[in-house]
């Protein structure tokens, strides 16, 4: 027998079936008849399975020729040997051949059926599962819970390892990924499967479309292919897996059911929050945890809003899914509309089909996954969205206040206003809502009888309160419309409204209303209800009493008198009526009177004012006279109204108002007829005994009354008066309605005796209650025996407030007199007899009864007069001209009598002075008190009637102490005791105090300079003056001048009235000038004066007086008087304290230069302003000043500045600029300290405060002259911004960063930084360094070196020489990585006390601390790399050679190399090889150059898979990271950490793999060592497009005779049978073979090969097998590497 090598068929055929297991799809079709046949087809062939078993186990040759075997004894042996070997073979071949065959049998037709698959996206905590937990990408990984069963696996039991990953095929073709399933066991035809896998997804666009159809078809079948292992009967098989599994499918979630809908509020960003509890039934036992999912919900076409879930894990059965989102607000009137639908559905209990569509699934919350999202976007929804019954949202309804209008044209459809209708109402929403109208169609009824009307209200606007669940609405000109037939029940309605107290009914009916929501406006309709309510009725309008307010006789027929009886009633119901009208009958002591009518009534609710209109005859019987003559004198009566069956024409309000009877109450007429009498005494009454009367008549009435005669009796307490006895009927007495009419004058016969006057006169003052003592003084005085009256003497105490007419008068007022009258009376075409009685009638009296007083004689007034005293307290003259002045004269008149008295002056007064009458006054009456005099306060016109006499007393009165005027007249009027005595002479001398010239009198209080203007300074003064005099004066005016020194400086006149009240202090406003003074002598004076007031002192002044003024002008007599005056030593006041002339100092910049001094710098400012506070107003300009400044600080002085004299200018607001310049800033001694101290703030501080004090002289200009002020002071605290750190940062220009040399200890680095001085300080530094410090280590890395420093305002570039160096290694080698890198890096620059020489500074630089980045080149130092290798890459050695750039300005050295090298092809990243070498000859680049290295030795760590992807991958890259020993310059040495990515590279392989494809190669030959490495296992790690290339070699070569042949076959061939069967025998390759693939295996490819090797991948090109023939196709070109 002939043995095979692992060249031969068998190899082959292991080949194809290890092909077969790296493409499912070639084994997809296998079953048990498959291998049936296969055993079927070894049997036939030439070379059996027997023989090549009894060829490989069989060591003995073959028999020697046959002998007779029955006769052969040797043949029992052999033929029992043989059958032992047979059965063994047998059983080895059921075991070890058929085993495998029976296990793929039994596999093929048991089934998994999944009981349960939870889809996740986090990695399970469960350590038992197959997979790692790692980082994962979502939306290419989750995980499955997969709980399945296992059927039909046959009799026996076995283990079941799968060969993981396992690939999922969906509809069988579609590759959806890879899942890892667990070790399981079956026995007894079951088992089960349960895994928690992770599923790798292979094409997410794929998976998508799968997860579309998973949600939307009733199943789906997954295909599972792969390899699996079975152990039974300790025999294990390695067989297909090609399973289908069929799975039920979501269906498009046709169970979905809503069971909670609200609405909770409003949306924050506009529209309505909606929560929604969501059942969805799942049929599908894959459960898949959504997350967070969001969905579109809309109805009809109509977007509404998104909803989302959190939390969703869909499982089998029900769901249950709260979903909350917003319904967003709509604009569309037609998807308001179809909202409106929706809503009105819901409301009204009906049910409406929503959608829901799926937008998207965020597993984490977060973040969607894309084919998850893209499945869900598919869920299409249609949900039922309603309530089982209507919903009930109208609670009650309170009809408020009705107003029931009945008329006879519709007596059964009365018209309805209800302003207020009420309807309580609760809607389960919480979003707002506002109902801006509704309409109803209503029914009314009761439980009893049924409906029996209507109501139909439209639209009407409404109010809501939702919060109260209140809507108010009217409902306006509504009929309340009967049904048919049911008319007998209205009027029962009708009558219950009117008879109840409160009568109940049912409303009942539809609603819609118009509502705006936070979604737009829509309309809610379908809102039905049945409500109870309820009104209060009118209980017959007698729940109160009906009271008559007032009866009025509005006229009269031949019938009677006609009535306007208005009255209250009551109406207690919620309701009004109009009723039309009304008819009552009028009854009193059960006797009809006539009738009432209520027209046209209106019965409001509460009380009803009405009048109602009636008939009266009192002459038809003596009940109706005597009621009217009680009603006159004001009795009241008890009366009534009652319906009847004629009471009303309208049918539906008939049975109710015939019930009603009213009783009342008329009320007596609560006025008098006759209102007052009016007596006058005619000039002949004392003789002809006749006076006149006239009566005032009221008529309380509308009619009309017309009295034709009187007859009265009149009494006064029983005494007759008089008598009246008058026929008037030609000239009747009438009264027009509602007015009183005083009659025509009546005769009265009277008594006019004088003791009959004075008789009633006194009675009268005793029943006044008046005192009878003066009155019976008068009769004693008078001569008169009075009844009553007694004998008194007069004195001043019993005439005090006497007066004789007014007590007369009053006593007259007490006259009341009794009347009995018959008259008359005539009303309209009625007429009747009235009589009557009224008492106390009152009787008006006037002037005329004081004829009657006697008169008391003259000579007793005049004596009086004369012995009178006349005195002024104050005189005051005013509005002076030259012809007259107003005087208010204040004084008294004494000694005036024993009563009182009035005083008056007909004619003017004449005032003379030492004989010369100055002019006439008039002078208002004056009233005296009895014994005391009079004390007067009166104003008068004085007429001057001599100008010059009144010059010449002015100036007397002004510079002396007192004068005299005499005062005459010859006609005073006295008016005593009620009467007047004319005719009077006066004649009287006064004598009054001067003003004494004024002396220490005058005081200028305050005084202001506020302005300049063409006359010079303005000055303003406020003045008290002290006016000694009686008199005083109140003028327009008055002037005058101001000496200081016998020289002129100001004009004063009064700011407004000048007032010199007399006998007191007042105060002046003055204003006027100082005036400008051209001499030398006067700019002196006006000098001294300010000196003077800066000094805190006064001035004496003289003030003369110049002119006086009226409102005309100056007063020529006034003004001679004036100029008679001067007031002496007047002192102008100076302040309490100096004013502080210079309150702030500013400079605004400042230049200083430390390199000439540290403590006396040159300093200098182009703007210093200091502030000028003008104690006054007025314009101060200073042109030239010099300043002595110390500058302080913390209450110590520091130093000093001498400013000379400067130019300076003055803004209009005071502001004086100046500068100065090289001065030098003179620190005290001793003050060095501070002085830096000061120099830190400033350098470290936003703003530095410090003080300034001094003195300045200064030129000024002014409107009176230029005046020189000396020694100006100041002491102010005022502040410079500061460098403040210089923001704390800087910037350095990246692009002028250069590495130019180095020594052994530092890098030496040139470099520009930007730095801003956000201060005005120009500031010289000179030299300066600074410490730069590495953040990242907080440690010094070096220092940086300035020079001749000079900082401007605002943004300074400044040269810099890094030394880069110090004390840690390892911040100084993270910085070089950093900058060869082009890394940023953060670094601090801090100052050190030796970052300057120059004392004063060294506090402040060394405070610096200032933040920046330096960021690295970003040149890169590996240009590309050539890798150079031969067979030896299989065992890891290769060379390199790197093309190198030098970005430095300096030569740059590399002396050894430590690098790593990797690379990603395909998504995934490996170690491609690694560098450790010491260069034995240093390699050096000079300055910006290039170069290339001599070969440097790699290892190679990539396994031969890795190999093969680098050998065919265009444009490949590499990432280097180094660790390199390096030298700068030739003298800095550091171990240079470096990385680069994306290297270019090639790499150059000296491997001829053409023979390889050819069959060509030797076995000398290093490509065919290659080509033993590529074993099946390797291929298939391989990408698709490298696949393609290396499958042929491993096919099987073809035979000529269709056997299989050991010769070795065309590259690509596989091994046929003549009838195109394949063989099927698994011949194992040798162990030759096997060591050769171990030995070429490194141990970092066998961890890769096991760990990391990706899974089986599909292909669409199937191993080429070999034709029928035999025939191999052509070779395929090998690739040029």
């Amino acid at each position: 027998m002939a043995s095979y090598g692992p060249a031969d068929g068998g190899h082959n055929v292991l080949q194809h079936q290890q092909a077969s297991a790296m493409h499912p799809g070639a084994t997809q079709y296998a079953d048990d008849n498959q291998y049936y046949d296969r055993a079927t087809h070894s049997s036939n062939s030439a070379h059996s399975v027997e023989e090549g078993v009894m060829e490989e186990y069989s060591e003995k040759p073959p028999p020697p020729p046959r002998k007779r075997f029955y006769k052969n004894k040797r043949y029992w042996i052999v033929c029992s040997i043989l059958t032992v070997i047979i059965v063994v073979v047998a059983v080895l071949l059921i075991v070890f051949v058929f085993f495998p065959m029976i296990a793929q049998s039994l596999i093929n037709k048991s089934s998994i059926g999944v009981d349960k698959a939870q889809i996740t996206f986090s990695p399970p905590s469960d350590t038992t599962t197959t997979t790692k937990r790692q980082e994962y990408d979502m939306n290419s990984t989750f995980y499955m819970n997969m709980g399945s069963t296992l059927r039909h696996t046959g009799p026996f039991a076995a283990t079941i390892q799968f060969h993981n990953p396992i690939n999922v095929y969906y509809n069988k073709t579609i590759f959806l990924g890879t899942i890892t399933l667990p070790e399981t066991k079956v026995s007894g035809g079951s088992g089960k499967l349960n895994a928690i896998t992770a599923f790798q997804i292979q094409d997410t666009a794929q998976f998508a479309s799968f997860a579309k159809d998973m949600l939307a078809n009733e199943e789906f079948t997954w295909t599972l292919k792969g390899k699996l292992d079975i152990n039974a009967l300790s025999r294990t098989a390695t067989i297909d897996l090609n399973k289908d599994i069929v799975m039920k499918g979501m269906n498009g979630f046709p169970k979905v059911s809503i069971t909670s809908f609200n609405l909770p509020s409003n949306a924050p960003g506009g529209g309505i929050v909606v929560e929604l509890g969501t059942v969805l039934v799942s049929p599908s036992p894959i459960g898949v945890q959504l997350g967070t999912i969001a969905m579109d919900i809309g109805y009809d076409g109509v977007y509404l809003g998104q909803v989302k879930a959190d939390n969703v894990n869909l499982s089998e059965g029900d769901n249950n899914i709260p979903l909350k989102g917003v319904l967003v607000p709509q604009t569309d009137p037609a998807a308001l509309e179809k909202i409106s639908g929706l809503f009105s559905n819901y409301v009204a209990g009906k049910m409406s089909t929503t959608s829901a569509i799926g937008v998207s699934a965020a597993p984490d919350g977060t973040n969607p996954i894309n084919w998850l999202s893209d499945g869900f976007k598919s869920v299409r929804l249609n949900v039922g969205l309603g309530l089982d019954k209507p919903m009930d949202i109208i609670k009650a309804v309170s009809m408020g206040y009705l107003d029931l209008t009945f008329s006879s044209e519709q007596p059964y459809a009365p018209v309805t206003n209800a302003p207020a209708v009420v309807a309580d109402f609760q809607i389960p929403f919480g979003f707002s809502l506002n109902i801006t109208q509704v309409s109803q169609e209503l029914a009314l009824g009761t439980n009893t009888t049924g409906k029996f009307a209507t109501i139909s209200v439209p639209y009407v606007p409404s109010q809501s309160d939702q919060a109260a669940g209140k809507l108010q609405f009217a409902m306006t000109g509504v009929p309340i419309t009967t049904m048919p037939g049911k008319e007998a029940l209205f009027d029962d309605f009708t009558y219950s409204l009117t008879a109840s107290e409160l009568y109940s009914f049912q409303v009942s009916g539809n609603a819609s209303t118009q509502t705006v929501t936070p979604i737009g406006n829509i309309t809610l309709s379908g809102i039905s209800f049945e409500v109870p309510t309820s009104l209060h009725g009118l209980q017959f309008l007698n729940s109160t009493p009906t009271v008559v307010n007032s009866v009025d006789m509005v006229g009269g027929s031949s019938a009677g008198l006609q009535l306007a009886i208005n009255v209250t009633m009551g109406n207690p119901s919620d309701f009004s009526m109009t009723t039309g009208d009304v008819n009552f009958a009028f009854l009193s002591s059960g006797t009809q009177l006539g009738n009432v009518v209520l027209s046209n009534l209106t019965l409001a609710r509460g009380n009803n004012i009405k009048t109602a209109a009636s008939t009266f005859d009192p002459n038809s019987s003596p009940v109706g006279s005597n009621l009217l003559s009680t009603f006159v004198m004001g009795q009241n009566n008890d009366v009534n109204i009652a319906g009847f069956d004629g009471s009303t024409n309208i049918a539906s309000l008939s049975k109710a108002l015939q019930a009603i009877s009213i009783g009342t109450t008329l009320p007596g007429l609560q006025s008098t007829l006759i209102q007052s009498a009016k007596l006058t005494v005619n000039e002949d009454s004392p003789k002809s005994g006749v006076v006149s009367v006239q009566v005032s008549i009221a008529n309380p009435f509308t009619a009309s009354l017309a009295i034709p005669n009187v007859v009265s009796s009149v009494t006064y307490q029983g005494m007759p008066v008089g008598n009246i006895n008058q026929d008037i009927s030609g000239s009747p007495i009438t009264i027009p309605g509602h007015s009183t009419v005083q009659s025509q004058g009546l005769d009265m016969s009277m008594n006019v005796e004088p003791a009959a006057v004075a008789l009633l006169l006194r009675q009268l003052a005793v029943a006044a209650g008046l005192n009878t003592d003066a009155l019976d003084a008068l009769y004693t005085m008078g001569g008169l025996s009075i009844e009553g009256a007694r004998s008194i003497q007069g004195n001043s105490a019993l005439f005090e407030g006497f007066n004789i007419s007014e007590y007369t008068m009053a006593a007259m007022k007490a006259l009341r007199t009794d009347l009995q009258l018959q008259t008359g009376l005539n009303v309209g075409e009625y007429s009747t007899t009235l009589q009557f009685s009224q008492n106390d009638v009152a009787v008006e009296t006037d002037g005329t009864v004081t004829r009657l007083i006697p008169i008391v004689g003259q000579p007793i007034v005049q004596q009086i007069v004369d012995g009178a005293l006349l005195s002024f307290e104050t005189i005051m003259l005013s509005a002076p001209t030259d012809s007259a002045f107003t005087v208010q004269m204040k004084g008294s008149i004494t000694n005036a009598g024993p009563f009182a008295a009035e005083i008056a002056f007909p004619n003017q007064l004449t005032v003379a002075w030492e004989g010369s009458p100055l002019g006439t006054v008039g002078m208002p009456t004056i009233k005296t008190v009895a014994d005391q005099g009079a004390n007067f306060d009166v104003t008068g016109t004085f007429t001057v009637v001599d100008q010059a006499a009144m010059g010449k007393f002015a100036g007397y009165l002004i510079n002396n102490a007192d004068f005299q005027w005499n005062i005459y007249t010859e006609n005073v009027a006295v008016t005593g005791l009620g009467y007047t005595f004319v005719n009077i002479s006066m004649n009287k001398y006064v004598t009054l105090d001067g003003a004494n010239g004024f002396k220490n009198a005058v005081a200028i209080e305050k005084f202001d300079l506020p302005s300049s203007d063409g006359e010079g300074i303005v000055m303003t003064a406020i003045t008290s003056i002290t006016n000694p005099s009686q008199v005083g004066f109140n003028l327009n005016g008055a002037g005058f001048s101001a000496w200081f020194k016998d020289i002129q400086i100001a004009t004063l006149n009064s700011d407004g009235p000048a007032v010199f009240n007399p006998k007191a202090t007042s105060h002046l406003q003055m204003k006027g000038h100082m005036i400008p003074q051209k001499s030398e002598e006067g700019l002196a004076a006006v000098t001294e004066v300010f000196e003077t007031y800066l000094h805190a002192k006064d001035s004496l002044l003289d003030i003369l007086g110049e002119s006086g003024s009226g409102p005309q002008g100056q007063v020529g007599w006034l003004t001679a008087g004036f100029k008679t005056l001067k007031i002496e030593d007047v002192v102008l006041p100076g302040p309490d304290t100096p004013p502080e002339l210079i309150p702030a100092i500013t400079m605004k910049n400042m230049q200083i230069d430390f390199t000439k001094s540290a403590y006396a710098p040159p300093a200098g400012s182009t703007q210093v302003e200091a502030q000028l506070k003008n104690p006054f107003g007025f314009p101060l300009g200073v042109t030239q000043l010099n300043m002595n400044v110390i500058a302080g600080l913390q209450g110590h002085k520091v130093a000093s500045l001498d400013i000379p004299d400067e130019p300076a200018t003055t803004s209009p607001t005071g502001l004086v600029t100046t500068s100065f310049s090289d001065v030098p800033f003179k620190v005290f001694k001793g003050a060095e300290p501070l002085f830096n101290q000061f120099v830190k703030a400033l350098t470290l501080s936003p703003n530095v405060a410090f003080d300034l004090s001094g003195s300045s002289n200064a030129v000024t200009q002014t409107a009176i002259g230029n005046l020189k002020l000396n020694n100006i002071t100041f002491d102010v605290t005022t502040s410079l911004a500061g460098f403040n750190d210089f923001g704390g940062s800087f910037v350095i220009n990246s692009e002028s960063v250069k590495v130019v040399g180095a020594t052994k200890e530092y890098i030496v680095i040139t470099l520009s930084i930007q730095l801003n001085n956000p201060s005005q300080i120009t500031i010289t530094l000179g030299d300066m360094n600074l410490d730069i410090y590495m953040n990242e280590f907080n440690a010094m890395i070096g220092t940086s070196f300035l020079t001749g420093v000079t900082i401007v305002p605002g943004m300074n570039t400044l040269n810099s020489e890094i030394h880069m160096g110090g004390t840690s290694t390892a911040a100084l080698l993270q910085m070089l990585s950093n900058f060869m890198t082009g890394a940023t890096t953060p670094l601090t620059l801090k100052g050190s006390e030796k970052s300057t020489e120059i004392a004063s500074l060294k506090d402040g630089l060394g405070a610096i601390n200032m933040g920046t980045t330096m960021s690295g080149i970003q040149d890169k130092l590996l240009v590309s790399t050539d890798v150079i290798a031969g067979l030896g890459i299989l065992g890891g050695e290769a060379k390199t050679k790197i093309n190198l750039y030098n970005p430095l300005d300096t030569p740059f050295t590399i002396m050894k190399v430590e690098a790593v090298v990797k690379t990603t092809i395909g998504g995934s990243t490996f170690q491609v090889g690694h560098i450790d070498y010491t260069l034995s000859n240093p390699f050096t680049l000079g300055p910006k150059s290039h170069g290339t290295t001599d070969e440097w030795p790699v290892k190679v760590d990539a396994n031969l898979i890795q190999l093969l992807k680098l050998l065919f991958t265009p444009d490949l890259k590499l990432d280097i990271t180094q660790n390199a020993t390096i030298a700068i310059d030739g003298k800095f040495g550091a171990i240079l950490y470096y990385y680069q990515n994306s290297v270019p590279a090639k790499i150059n392989v000296d491997l001829d793999l053409g023979c390889i494809f050819t069959g060509t190669c030797t076995s000398s030959d290093s490509s065919a060592a290659f080509k033993n490495l590529l074993t099946p296992d390797v291929v298939a790690q391989l990408p698709n497009e490298l696949k393609v290339k290396f499958a042929p070699l491993l096919a099987p070569p073809a035979s000529a005779n269709s056997t299989l042949s050991a010769t070795p076959a065309s590259s690509g061939a596989s091994a046929s049978a003549s009838d195109g069967a394949t063989a099927t025998e698994d011949a194992a390759p040798t162990s030759t073979h096997d060591a050769a693939a171990e030995e070429a295996t490194t141990p970092t490819e066998k961890e890769e090969n096991t760990s990391t090797a990706p899974a089986d991948e599909p292909t669409d090109s199937p191993p080429q097998e070999a034709t029928a023939t035999g025939n191999a196709p052509a070779p395929t070109a090998a690739p040029n590497v």
